[in-house]
């Protein structure tokens, strides 16, 4: 019997009971950080990964009747709102005030009123989670029936934080193995994004500490890694020291991270290539000045992209990038210029996205005013009256000129277009034919870009990925 029971729901369990499951590439870090806490404190804890291990709701109940914990938390950011609503319902169906159950994670941060409009959730944490909810767990030990709202407490040192309690899961449940964090916190204002409301002051670990963790790892995920940090080069001092970090210390890895192009120069490339990393993200939202400087807020050129994937090429790091189309006031014309963009400018791997209006971003404060959502959306969506799932279901921006199912249509034919070239499919095969695994990826990625014209896993997508989870409860 565990005390505690740390849930990652799905979308949502079909009538069926069969669960639709968000990307499971990666295991849930925020809650493998979670379970290093209860940990640390004594507090025997599991952790159910419901996407990982395919279960249906009965299935999911099986196993809390076999734990018996006598605390449940679900971590949920807004896709996945209606299977954690959906397992807090059957876990009050069938064991009533026994288990009480508690709601973590991006979306209650964002929306901390959901909790007074979903009773089947005893209490909420908002922002990080792991010095609050182990000293609420205490409380249920000693008897009292934890109920409301608590703040979650911001850790201000974060070597302080045991690593992720990466035991605790069946690590080939998940196709990668290397996530990692080296700071919490973003100091942007993407109007996209709801980052702001869990965690806005950014802060560090140490490069001696993050190092320390990699070297750990080694064993587990052929020393290569992948940072989900927001914008890991947001300090430069920082970046360069874990880079110094990594060649002093004579670690031989490849790892990946999340950036934005006015964050780096060529001495910091130079660096991160010595280093090890193999790939950096790139945020550019939008391949048309205007709609990237006025709408979005971020200020670089085109030029400045190109100057910046030129110094990538430079020292052999390969560069990705994020793109969004249907931005307020955005115009058909200004959209084909990122499809553009997109696909002339040597992007290794791109996300083109819909902007997705999420409680706590000023995006959805516009769509609020637009009507494209209305002040029970996220009700009736958590609910499932919206329909079931997430695609095609929760509300995107689309403006006024533009249709949906125009933007849909847009965003397939560019995937296709970027992706089916004969010129990418002979780079990617000349990569791929050093890894049997990334062959048979890539083989299965083309079929379902030709069939859906989509991909069918989404390890880019900043939306709702699991690296968002991280550094909240």
């Amino acid at each position: 019997m565990n005390v505690v029971t740390l849930i990652a729901p799905p979308i949502c369990y079909q009538k069926d009971g069969q669960p639709i499951v968000l990307d499971a590439t990666f295991p849930p870090l925020g809650l493998l950080y979670l379970a290093a806490a209860f940990e640390r404190e004594n507090i025997s804890v599991s952790i159910l990964d419901v996407g990982a291990k395919g279960l249906t709701l009965a299935e999911t109940m099986a196993v809390l009747e076999t734990d018996r914990p006598l605390v449940v938390g679900i971590s949920a950011m807004t896709p996945v709102l209606q299977g954690a609503v959906q397992i807090a319902e059957e876990i009050k169906r069938t064991f009533g005030d026994a288990i009480r159950i508690a709601l973590g994670g991006a979306h209650i941060s964002a929306d901390p009123r959901f909790i007074e409009r979903f009773p089947c959730f005893d209490f909420a944490i908002t922002g990080e989670g792991e010095l609050t909810f182990p000293a609420l767990v205490k409380r249920v030990l000693g008897g009292e029936k934890i109920q409301g709202l608590h703040r979650g407490e911001a850790l201000q040192n974060l070597d302080d934080i045991p690593f992720p309690a990466r035991h605790l899961l069946d690590q080939s449940d998940y196709q990668d193995k290397s996530a990692m964090i080296a700071t919490r916190g973003c100091p942007f204002n993407c109007y996209f994004c709801s980052r702001p409301a869990v965690a806005k002051r950014v802060r560090h670990r140490s490069p001696q500490n993050i190092v320390t963790e990699m070297k750990s790892l080694c064993d587990l995920n052929g020393r290569y890694f992948q940072f989900q940090d927001d914008t890991l080069t947001v300090n430069r001092t920082f970046t360069l020291a874990l880079c110094e970090e990594i060649v002093s210390q004579g670690l031989k890895v490849k790892w990946t991270a999340n950036t934005r192009i006015d964050l780096v120069d060529e001495e910091l490339v130079a660096s991160l290539s010595r280093a090890g990393c193999y790939t950096l993200v790139f945020g550019i939202e939008s391949g048309n000045q205007r709609v990237r400087e006025q709408v979005i807020g971020k200020r670089f050129s085109n030029e400045q992209i190109l100057k910046v994937m030129g110094w990538c090429r430079k020292y052999a790091i390969d560069v990705d990038g994020f793109f969004m189309i249907g931005h307020p006031t955005e115009t058909e014309k200004e959209v084909r210029e990122t499809v553009d963009f997109m696909q002339r400018s040597g992007f290794n791997i791109v996300g083109l996205s819909i902007p997705t209006p999420f409680p706590g971003s000023n995006l959805y404060e516009i769509a609020l005013q637009a009507g494209v959502v209305s002040n029970d959306s996220i009700d009736r969506f958590a609910r499932g009256e919206l329909g079931q799932g997430y695609a095609g279901v929760y509300p995107v921006y689309v403006p006024d000129s533009m249709t949906r199912e125009g933007l849909e249509d847009i965003r397939r034919k560019a995937l296709r277009g970027f992706y089916l070239r004969p010129s990418y499919i002979l780079r990617r095969l000349s990569k791929d034919f050093r890894s049997f695994s990334l062959l048979k990826r890539d083989l299965a990625e083309g079929l379902s870009y030709l069939i859906r014209g989509s991909s069918q896993r989404s390890p880019y997508r900043r939306s709702f990925s699991r690296r968002t989870e991280a550094s909240g409860s």
